[in-house]
């Protein structure tokens, strides 16, 4: 695994596209107008508790990965020896999941709100909590984009989400923020061999264009007054899921590329998966590149001229 380093410098990237924004680019108006560049009708599918209840069964085998295991603890690590974590912390863990981090903050904090829009995810949480013994994990089952906490958070963690990509929803985070907020998001790579095959080979095209994910955040927060610290992880997941399980996920993808499924279409969808298979199971590679990026309120704010 390489990891990057600590730091705060600007990530602002020296090609932003073909058309040249009129804003600045220390103002939060042009990552606003820049993010709304990758943004497509596509995405709201991805945005619904459909998607992630169907996977939910088996979301838990990235903690079989040696790589997203240490991952996973090296930022809880961070979270705690910056102050984010301790004892008289309520912490919102946002889209939540399984519980991979509620489940670790609970021992070290007062109480977690953990919220999903999940139910089937919630329900794994919930089977964990209990197994674990831990009385601080509230569960929460809602649509983040139509809910708003009764109260605000001495830290909110948000991890892997499509709402991230969304600024105005970064705007309703920060507002529930006390102090820290600690964000992970992809950065810059997340390929999936055997999607791109099947793309590739079916439907001749590549994946649309993603956004920068993490560029635009770090940048968005830097030019609000927040610097940002920034660690990177990359890696390789590797994961087995039963056919039928991969078949339902990658017509989900697929709609998400803007395609239309004929019967045709799924039924070469599944037979590209058939020969792919070996004892029922899809084996998929995914190479990514992930930052993780804790923001501090209580420091001096940034000022620009």
């Amino acid at each position: 695994m390489k990891k990057g380093i600590w730091g705060r410098r600007p990530l602002v990237k020296r090609r932003l596209g073909r058309a040249p924004f009129k804003e600045d680019p220390f103002t939060p108006a042009f990552w606003k107008a820049y993010q709304k560049r990758f943004r497509s009708r596509e995405d709201e599918l991805f945005l619904k508790p459909d998607f992630w209840d169907q996977i939910a069964e088996g979301y838990d085998d990235l903690e079989e990965q040696a790589f997203y295991r240490s991952m996973v603890e090296e930022i809880v690590a961070s979270l705690e020896e910056a102050g984010a974590l301790s004892p008289s912390k309520v912490v919102l863990d946002l889209a939540c999941g399984t519980g991979t981090y509620a489940l670790r903050f609970a021992p070290r904090v007062k109480e977690v709100w953990a919220l999903d829009i999940s139910p089937k995810m919630l329900e794994k949480l919930e089977e964990k909590r209990r197994a674990a013994g831990l009385e601080n994990i509230r569960l929460v089952q809602a649509d983040w984009r139509e809910y708003t906490p009764p109260r605000t958070f001495d830290t909110v963690f948000v991890s892997l989400t499509p709402l991230l990509n969304d600024l105005s929803q970064v705007d309703r985070i920060l507002k529930v923020t006390k102090r820290f907020l600690g964000l992970v998001q992809w950065a810059g790579l997340r390929e999936n061999e055997l999607y791109q095959k099947l793309l590739e080979e079916l439907f001749k095209r590549s994946p649309r264009k993603r956004s920068p994910g993490a560029v635009i955040l770090f940048n968005y927060l830097f030019s609000r007054g927040y610097p940002a610290e920034v660690r990177f992880f990359s890696g390789v997941w590797e994961r087995r899921r039963p056919l039928e399980k991969e078949y339902r996920r990658f017509l989900f993808k697929l709609q998400g590329e803007g395609l239309s499924l004929s019967e045709e279409d799924r039924d070469r969808v599944r037979a590209f998966l058939e020969r792919q298979a070996q004892g029922g199971e899809v084996r998929s590679r995914t190479k990514v590149r992930i930052a993780f990026l804790l923001a501090d309120f209580l420091r001096e704010p940034l000022a620009f001229a």
